[in-house]
């Protein structure tokens, strides 16, 4: 069932603020290219308002999202690489380069993807229940966002141990390394979210409007090429046929 126009995902005007809400709870919310392609197209009609000005982004159900839908990917033509890198390039773009301000609010499991979503945007508050992981190494793909966007928010070594060991942190451990703004009770997520939200209108238009573009305009544009390589690999296509079936995979050396 279609909602504004949407399918996977809810889109709810309330005043000044859209929000966001990724709606494919029963998979925990993995990023079809259909999911990935609303979102862009959500955060993009959030910003042509006028009304709007502030964007939040959020999860239905136990997970934020746990990134690309994998099993998806095992599956769909031969065009899906370069679908699926075009769709997740586009919705990661319309958050950055959206003049409105976009916030993560993190309700729970966020990985992949979904961690690159909360990256992406502005500012992040999340549950204490939220957890942050980059699983891709462990299905054989690689993309270019990671390194783009984690490295100057938590640092070098702590991107890359992220990325190389696809350990899981908690919130707290997130919000030290500086991947969220602030950590809050479960229960409390969606009044801290409107506090935070209230913070963010109290602020001139074109003032946040122009902090954003002048940090946001130092990160060089990412290359889809890369995600559509990883996706076509011998090394890609075992480790997403070896996530849908439920085995370890087997890896060349």
């Amino acid at each position: 069932m279609k909602r504004d126009g949407f399918e996977q995902l809810i889109y709810t005007k309330r005043r000044k603020v859209v929000e966001i809400v990724l709606n494919r709870p029963d998979v925990l919310n993995a990023l079809s290219i259909q999911l990935y392609s609303e979102l862009g197209e959500a955060v993009a009609q959030a910003n042509a308002d006028p009304e709007i000005r502030v964007v939040v982004i959020t999860g239905a159900g136990r997970a934020f999202s746990t990134g690309g839908d994998l099993k998806q990917g095992s599956t769909v033509n031969r065009e899906a690489p370069k679908l699926f890198a075009q769709a997740s390039q586009s919705a990661i773009k319309q958050i950055m380069d959206a003049e409105k301000i976009v916030v993560a609010k993190i309700n729970g499991i966020t990985q992949a993807g979904g961690l690159l979503i909360v990256a992406a945007s502005d500012l992040a508050i999340a549950s204490d229940r939220a957890t942050f992981k980059c699983p891709e190494a462990l299905v054989g793909l690689w993309e270019p966002y990671s390194p783009a966007l984690l490295a100057p928010q938590m640092g070098v070594k702590r991107a890359k141990y992220l990325l190389l060991t696809s350990d899981t942190i908690d919130a707290a451990e997130a919000e030290r390394a500086g991947l969220i703004n602030r950590v809050v009770p479960h229960e409390e997520l969606d009044s801290a979210t409107e506090k935070l939200v209230e913070r963010i209108l109290a602020g001139g238009p074109t003032a946040l409007r122009e902090f954003k573009r002048m940090m946001n305009e130092r990160i060089a544009d990412f290359d889809t090429d890369i995600i559509i390589d990883a996706l076509s690999s011998e090394e890609g296509l075992e480790g997403m046929a070896a996530f849908a079936a439920g085995r370890k995979p087997t890896w060349r050396e």
